[in-house]
C-alpha cells in the first residue's frame, strides 16, 4: 500500500497534493522541542527535501520535549542525530543537515535553497535575526513559541501579510524567561511544532492550492493555545505600515547578528495585583482579553482594546499619551507582556502588566 494513502485519499491532497510535497523543501532552524516534531512530521508527511539548523548537541534534560532523540544519543550533534531519525523514518527524503548556528553571514546561503522556513527556536533574538533574514531573502516563514502551558502559531511572508516585526517592533530588553528557566510541558512543543509542521505542509502545497482547496494557512493570524484551561483563540494580524523590515526595500534590510539582535532596549514593568490596585485613578487600564472572556470580571473603568486591534491598529489607544502610565492586563498575564511590549515600542514610557492577570487580582483582592 503507498505509504502516503492515508493522506493522499483526502479531496484536499491527492496525487498531484502529494507529488508537491514531494518537490518542496523546508528548513527548521532549530532541532528542539518545537523542531523536533515539525521535522518528524514533515519527514513523514513525503516533503522531498529538509534541511535542519542547529549547533547545540542533545543533552539528557531534552529528552522530556524533544522526541526525536533517543537516550543513546547523548552528546551528538542534534542535527547528526536527527538526520538519522529522520532517514530511518522515511528514506525518499533528502535530509541535510547544518552545525552552524544561523547568523547574519550564513543566513543568504541557508535560506536560498528552500521554499518555507520555520522558526524552531526559543530566544527572541534569533527570532527578530529569522524573520529579518526572510523578509530579506523572500521566505515565508512559519513562527512557533512556548512558555508555560500557551503556544503560539503564525505565518509571515512579506509582500503577502504581516513579518514578526509588525507583531513585535523590537525585542524587549528585560530578561524574558526561556524554557528551562520558566518550565514547559514536553506535550506544548509538541502541540505547537505539529500545527508548524501542518503550515509548513500548506505553504508547501502553495497559496493557490490552498486558495482551490479551502484549505486556510495562518497567513497574517495569530494561533494561540492556552493548555490550561484548552482555550484557543486566533487573532488577525495586520502589517504596520510603519514597520521598520516588511515596509523597507529588502536590499536595504541589515541583518544583524543574533546575540545583537536584542540591543533596542524596552522596559516593561511587571506590577502585582495589589501594587497596580493602588495606582487606580493614576494610571490608565487596558484590558486585552477577547469580548467574550469580559463576563469572568473586569477592573472598574479599564479600557477594552483585544490584543489583536492593539496590535494591529496603532489608533486603538484612542488620546492617550505617550507619558501617560499605562497598566495593562489579560487572564493569565502572557497576552498583557505582548501588549505592554507593543506600547513600550510605540513610544509609551511607562508601561506595566498586571503578572497573573485578572485571575490572580481576583485571588487577591476579592
Amino acid at each position: 500500500m503507498n505509504r502516503y494513502a492515508r493522506q493522499t485519499v483526502l479531496p484536499e491532497m491527492g496525487q498531484e497534493g502529494q507529488e508537491r510535497l514531494k518537490s518542496a523543501s523546508v528548513l527548521c532552524i532549530g532541532a528542539g522541542g518545537l523542531g523536533s516534531p515539525a521535522l518528524l512530521y514533515l519527514a513523514a508527511a513525503g516533503i522531498g527535501c529538509i534541511g535542519l539548523v542547529d549547533d547545540d548537541a542533545v543533552d539528557i534534560s531534552n529528552l522530556q520535549r524533544q522526541v526525536l532523540f533517543k537516550e543513546a544519543d547523548q552528546g551528538k550533534p542534534k542535527v547528526e542525530a536527527a538526520k538519522a531519525a529522520l532517514a530511518e523514518l522515511n528514506s525518499e527524503c533528502q535530509i541535510e543537515a547544518y552545525f552552524e548556528r544561523f547568523s547574519a553571514e550564513n543566513a543568504e546561503a541557508l535560506l536560498k535553497n528552500y521554499d518555507v522556513i520555520i522558526d524552531g527556536t526559543d530566544n527572541f533574538s534569533s527570532k527578530f535575526l529569522i524573520n529579518d533574514a526572510c523578509v530579506k531573502f523572500g521566505k515565508p516563514l512559519v513562527y512557533g513559541s512556548i512558555l508555560g502551558f500557551v503556544a503560539q502559531v503564525s505565518v509571515f511572508w512579506a509582500g503577502h501579510g504581516p513579518c514578526y516585526r509588525c507583531l513585535y517592533p523590537k525585542p524587549p530588553s528585560g530578561h524574558i524567561p526561556n524554557c528551562a528557566e520558566a518550565g514547559v510541558i514536553g506535550a506544548m512543543a509538541g502541540i505547537a511544532g505539529t500545527v508548524q509542521a501542518l503550515e509548513a505542509i500548506k505553504m508547501a502545497l502553495g497559496l493557490e492550492w490552498c486558495k482551490e482547496k479551502n484549505l486556510e494557512p495562518l497567513l497574517g493570524t495569530l494561533w494561540i493555545l492556552d493548555a490550561r484551561s484548552m482555550q484557543t483563540k486566533t487573532l488577525k494580524l495586520n502589517k504596520r505600515h510603519q514597520c521598520a523590515v516588511c515596509s523597507a526595500n529588502p536590499s536595504d534590510i541589515v541583518l544583524e547578528q543574533a546575540e545583537e539582535s536584542c540591543a533596542a532596549k524596552t522596559d516593561v514593568k511587571n506590577i502585582s495585583a495589589e501594587d497596580a490596585a493602588k495606582r487606580m485613578g493614576k494610571a490608565v487600564f487596558i484590558d486585552v482579553r477577547e469580548a467574550h472572556e469580559l463576563a469572568s470580571g473586569r477592573i472598574p473603568k479599564a479600557m477594552h482594546i483585544p490584543l489583536g486591534t492593539l496590535l494591529s491598529n496603532e489608533d486603538s489607544v484612542g488620546d492617550i499619551t505617550s507619558d501617560t502610565p499605562v497598566i495593562v492586563y489579560c487572564q493569565h498575564g502572557i497576552r498583557s507582556f505582548s501588549a505592554a511590549s507593543h506600547l513600550v515600542a510605540l513610544g509609551f514610557r511607562d508601561v506595566a502588566h498586571i503578572t497573573g492577570g485578572i485571575v490572580r487580582w481576583k485571588d487577591e483582592l476579592a
